[in-house]
């Protein structure tokens, strides 16, 4: 039976990725020396000789090497597998193949890692090797660690920045929620709910959603205060927020809900006013409700949804040529690209008299 880089990475106690890095001499993310000898010395002993690159190394006739280039490009999804099918990212995902198309480059893979192992997302990226990758999504500590040290060109795609020290392009959703939150209170709402995620705090945070501290900062900027009970946590999807707001409201009077509900997106804020119609309680005369996104269904709903306008395929098409210029021209210092956004006023809110 063979040996492979899972069996020397368990030998050493280190990760496969670093075995991967030794045996490849990666001159980007080198390992330490001591860790680099580790791994050789167990190489050698398991007789483990993958290519001829490796080969020269354990004779000591280390060769300059670097892969050649594909010319392509990876897409990676960091949430939950209903990402690929969200407006948001589809919009998204159109501006990246058309900047590609135009750069000369090809989109080589589009793959969800959120029910993905480490090893499974290790092996799957040796196999399907690409020049650089944009990630999109939210994600945890633990997955934003293993993409830098396992990615040489990556770059981050959305609407929450991460200042993880590699490339990022956005549209900040802190400054967005902050400026609707801002509004509605300027139209004359003080009890103000939130419906979505990024509410927890521990195990289950991620690393880049900023909304509801924007939410939270904002009441307390204007000195409202934040009640537990005008707040639902909600996936960023129509079914999940729907099936949640209908839980929450059961039991409830219209009088003992807030007069507006800022929700993390347009999707959430949809399912949401779904329920909300259905209780018997009005848009916006009763409660107002706003969204984030602009995605087009948003403007077709009934009432059609204030919300904050992202320039999305803008998002994908910037993330290419950012990504290409590191590529192409080796750039060293990671650089950040912020997108303006716009605030759409339509009629599912009304000031509040």
């Amino acid at each position: 039976m063979s040996v492979t880089l899972k069996d020397i990475a368990r030998m050493a106690n280190v990760s496969i990725s670093t075995v991967s890095r030794v045996i490849n001499d990666d001159k980007a993310k080198p390992a330490s020396k001591k860790t680099a000898e580790k791994v050789w010395a167990i190489a050698k002993e398991v007789g483990y000789v993958p290519n001829q690159h490796a080969r020269n190394l354990i004779k000591g006739e280390g060769v300059a090497w670097e892969r050649k280039k594909t010319k392509t490009i990876g897409c990676v999804y960091t949430s939950t597998k209903d990402s690929m099918s969200d407006p948001f990212f589809s919009y998204m995902g159109m501006g990246i193949k058309e900047q590609l198309t135009k750069d000369g480059y090809t989109l080589a893979f589009v793959m969800s890692i959120y029910d993905k192992s480490f090893e499974d997302m290790y092996q799957y990226l040796q196999k399907n090797p690409v020049d650089g990758i944009i990630v999109m999504g939210r994600f945890k500590q633990k997955t934003l660690d293993y993409l830098k040290e396992n990615c040489d060109h990556i770059i981050y795609a959305g609407v929450n920045y991460v200042n993880a020290g590699f490339d990022e392009v956005i549209c900040d959703s802190y400054k967005g929620a902050s400026d609707m939150v801002d509004y509605l209170i300027k139209i004359g709402h003080s009890k103000i709910g939130y419906i979505g995620d990024g509410i927890s705090h521990g195990e289950e945070d991620v690393v880049n959603e900023h909304r509801f501290e924007a939410y939270r900062d904002t009441l307390n900027k204007h000195g409202l205060p934040l009640v537990d009970d005008y707040i639902v946590k909600a996936k960023p999807y129509i079914q999940y927020a729907y099936d949640t707001m209908k839980a929450y409201l059961k039991g409830r009077h219209k009088n003992q809900l807030p007069s507006a509900f800022f929700c993390t997106n347009d999707m959430t804020a949809i399912g949401a006013m779904k329920a909300i119609l259905e209780k018997g309680i009005k848009i916006p005369e009763d409660i107002a409700i706003t969204g984030f996104d602009n995605v087009e269904t948003s403007s077709f709903v009934n009432p059609p949804l204030t919300t904050i306008d992202v320039p999305k395929e803008e998002l994908g098409r910037m993330a290419v040529r950012i990504l290409i210029d590191k590529i192409e021209q080796g750039r060293q210092y990671p650089i950040r690209v912020d997108l303006p956004y716009a605030l759409i006023i339509r009629d599912s809110c009304l000031a509040k008299k």
